[in-house]
């Protein structure tokens, strides 16, 4: 991130994550993590956001358990959900479930 402005400001990067033609009902995007950094004009930083297994995951209430189901995730990065120029995606290749 960098403040190209003449002042102090501040800016959140929000991360979204979306599974691509999901075998049950799913948002587009859900955001899965973010930091909000603090910048003197004309100074840049760089922001890490991980990601981990509940990332992909959904509660399912039948099992009662996170499950992250295999296929093809949609991974956004941006300041809102409306502005995400960062993009790219991940293949998670085998189904993975967790008690809460």
């Amino acid at each position: 991130m960098t403040n190209a402005g003449k002042r102090a400001g501040a800016e959140v990067a929000e991360l979204y994550v979306g599974q691509v033609n999901p075998s049950i009902s799913r948002p587009i995007k859900e955001l899965k993590g973010f930091e909000k950094v603090f910048l003197q004009a004309g100074q840049s930083q760089t922001v890490t956001l991980e990601l981990n297994q509940r990332s992909f995951a959904y509660f399912d209430t039948a099992t009662e358990e996170w499950d992250a189901v295999p296929g093809t995730y949609n991974i956004l990065v941006g300041g809102s959900s409306q502005d995400t120029p960062l993009k790219g995606q991940v293949i998670l290749k085998s189904e993975i479930t967790a008690k809460p």
